[in-house]
């Protein structure tokens, strides 16, 4: 799925942006049989106290105290692919006109960023959807590629970007600062023909896999035992 999403050097979002929706939270399941999980990313608040002084040293410091625990509009994502593949995503959650968009990106503290000498040499990006919450379901819809390429053929936009070429494939990664990136956005992801196809998937929440202008998702409740509870109910077998 990744080598087809508009995907972006800078964020999408700026920090005014950003909502929290608990509508988010849970364990979730695909129509792949993936599985996501999805907490709350959250930072404590810091209090500060009276000045005083350090009689040894004669230093004045004000103290400080962790406060309540807060929510920021961003999340944590675990996505298993299967039981021995999954990934680690920070999801942020923002509103612009009135419509919900998620931001995805690589979780620092991924696989691929654990050593130092090979986080340097990753760069990580940033993918856009649309997001709607139904009774029992989340719908997303990424932005895809070939709708970006069909706006850069017929010269509808001028957004700094580069072409990233490939062994398999040359893909365009947007270079544009998050404030060219929202009048992108603004502008053209709810144009008639993109916002038309979109609506039409959510109001049905299936697709029959002909959607045109980017990837559709379902994820629906998952309340079976994630892979680690699996593998942890999987008794060893003694041999005598």
């Amino acid at each position: 799925m990744s080598s087809c999403l508009v995907s972006s050097l800078h964020p999408f979002y700026k920090e005014k942006d950003k909502k929290f929706d608990t509508n988010m939270l849970g364990n979730w399941i695909d129509g792949d049989d993936c599985i996501w999980t999805i907490e709350p990313n959250t930072f404590n608040e810091i209090i500060w106290g009276e000045n005083k002084t350090d009689s040894i040293h004669h230093v004045t410091y004000t103290e400080s105290f962790p406060g309540e625990e807060k929510m920021d509009g961003t999340y944590k994502i675990v996505y298993y692919e299967d039981e021995n593949k999954k990934s680690l995503l920070t999801t942020t959650l923002f509103q612009l006109n009135g419509v919900d968009y998620v931001d995805f990106t690589p979780d620092p503290n991924e696989d691929h960023s654990t050593s130092d000498m090979t986080a340097y040499h990753h760069v990580p990006v940033h993918t856009l959807a649309r997001v709607q919450y139904c009774k029992d379901s989340i719908l997303l819809y990424w932005y895809g590629e070939e709708w970006l390429q069909e706006l850069f053929e017929e010269n509808r936009i001028r957004i700094k970007h580069e072409t990233v070429e490939g062994s398999e494939y040359d893909r365009q990664l947007l270079t544009a600062s998050t404030d060219e990136l929202q009048k992108f956005i603004k502008k053209y992801a709810n144009d008639p023909k993109t916002s038309e196809e979109i609506e039409q998937i959510f109001a049905k929440g299936y697709t029959d896999g002909q959607e045109e202008y980017g990837i559709f998702l379902k994820l629906k409740p998952y309340y079976g035992p994630l892979p680690e509870e699996k593998a942890k109910q999987v008794e060893p077998s003694h041999n005598n």
